[in-house]
């Protein structure tokens, strides 16, 4: 696939349980997905067609895991990913495990191809007509540990810190409309520092 997809690839790369022909399956599913503008929901079931499910490692996912488990707060795309199932659990609830984290990894993916990139082209478009841009939070206003401070933050035109902040990110960059603050600014909370596990490791997440 060249130089496309190269932030997506990096992250797959990064997990344990695919072979090298089963990521690039993966890969060009997700180039297909997106070129044509579907969702996520169509890139799993592609996958789980042509790969189905399993029991794979993500170390990014464990580190994120133990990250809201500290917070005893987990982002909406985590509700059934909380804490892994037992070893004797039914097998009904491991594949449902399974499934949901591969839902999670696919879009994780999908996100750090498409979320940023609109992202940035965003920016470049307010810079172009002087607006101003913010972070705002999407979704059914579950609470989340690292999104809830971002919401309504400034961005700059040159800003690096752009969505997705961690898998399952569903926050997007908006311009600041010029008669006042939007409702994300002003549902602001004040700025703290995030102790998230790229900042534990010393190292931003990948770009």
């Amino acid at each position: 696939m060249g130089g496309a997809f190269h932030h997506a690839a990096i992250a797959l790369a990064q997990t344990i349980g695919f072979s090298l022909e089963e990521r690039r399956i993966v890969l060009d599913l997700l180039k297909g997905v997106t070129t044509r503008g579907q969702s996520v929901d169509e890139l799993h079931a592609a996958v789980l067609a042509r790969l189905g499910r399993r029991d794979f490692r993500w170390p990014e996912f464990d580190r994120w895991q133990a990250f809201f488990a500290e917070c005893w707060k987990f982002p909406p795309l985590w509700d059934e990913l909380k804490k892994a199932p037992a070893p004797r659990s039914a097998p009904q609830a491991r594949d449902a495990y399974q499934e949901q984290k591969l839902y999670l990894l696919l879009h994780w993916l999908q996100s750090l191809e498409t979320t940023r990139a609109q992202s940035r082209l965003a920016l470049a478009r307010y810079a172009q007509r002087g607006v101003r841009a913010e972070i705002a939070r999407q979704g059914d206003g579950a609470p989340c540990p690292v999104c809830d401070p971002m919401n309504g933050r400034q961005v700059a035109d040159n800003a690096h810190d752009l969505p997705p902040f961690h898998p399952g990110c569903r926050c997007l960059v908006l311009g600041i409309s010029a008669t006042g603050p939007s409702p994300a600014a002003r549902r602001r909370r004040p700025a703290v520092r995030i102790d998230t596990p790229a900042r534990r490791n010393g190292r931003r997440a990948a770009r």
